[in-house]
């Protein structure tokens, strides 16, 4: 029997948005989850990442979205690791030495905790 095992961490977001040619939502992060291969399976069934988003005001979005209270992002753990690092190196743009130092810590914490 093929099982995977699923690690999630809880996340609580401000208000995200989200952009396509066709509409714009805002959503808030609520969930981080990684889903291990399938040992034997790796091709098929690689390792992922999955952002989950709780979409805001789905009524007053247009027709095509009007439904939609959830969204997804699936990241392969290479684009994550590049995703990820791109957007805390962007995010800690005004950060100062201390809280830099701070960052990382909890950045090596969470790393330990997921190994």
């Amino acid at each position: 029997m093929k099982t995977q095992q699923l690690l999630t961490q809880d996340l609580a977001t401000s208000e995200i948005t989200v952009i396509s040619n066709h509409a714009t939502v805002a959503v808030t992060g609520t969930k981080v989850a990684r889903v291990e291969e399938i040992s034997g399976h790796e091709q098929e069934n690689p390792s992922t990442v999955h952002v989950d988003f709780k979409v805001k005001d789905p009524n007053h979005q247009p027709e095509i979205l009007a439904n939609t209270e959830d969204l997804g992002l699936i990241l392969k753990l290479n684009d994550a690791v590049d995703l990820g690092l791109l957007l805390v190196a962007m995010g800690m743009e005004y950060k100062t030495p201390e809280e830099i130092k701070v960052t990382l810590t909890r950045l090596s914490n969470l790393i330990d905790e997921f190994a």
